[in-house]
């Protein structure tokens, strides 16, 4: 009796340690949920921008200039959010903000920046998070 408890103890045992790995095997396509865009933001922008994107984060005074209002971008724009200059700002492509870092090695580093083309979608995913962020803290 004693050995058919301890085999069934060591079934069961066994079968829940088989479910538990079956469990934590991400599927296929399964997307990664990841960092939400406010997470990014307060993880490469906050320290500077502050937490609510009003240009006052704790970074500010070692600044030479004052981080722009990013709450501001769509009034400053005439009222639409411009994703497009926020990608290309963020891409380094059209300006070269000294804060940022240079074209070669931003702030952002390899979060929008993958060094290789497999990870392209993810970053892309990424900065739609952010810009979603962003557009959500407009006044």
């Amino acid at each position: 009796m004693f050995r058919i408890v301890t085999s069934l103890r060591t079934a069961l045992i066994s079968v829940g340690l088989m479910i538990l790995l079956v469990a934590n095997i991400p599927a296929k396509n399964k997307p990664v949920v990841g960092p939400t865009g406010h997470e990014i933001y307060m993880d490469r922008c906050g320290a500077c921008h502050g937490e609510y994107g009003k240009g006052d984060g704790p970074a500010v005074g070692a600044l030479g200039d004052v981080p722009a209002d990013l709450t501001l971008l769509a009034k400053m724009n005439g009222g639409t959010f411009p994703a497009e200059r926020l990608r290309k700002i963020v891409g380094s492509e059209e300006v070269n903000i000294v804060a940022h870092g240079s074209r070669e090695m931003p702030i952002w580093g390899e979060l929008f920046h993958p060094k290789n083309a497999a990870d392209q979608q993810i970053a892309n995913d990424r900065f739609k998070k952010l810009v979603t962020y962003l557009e959500s803290i407009q006044e």
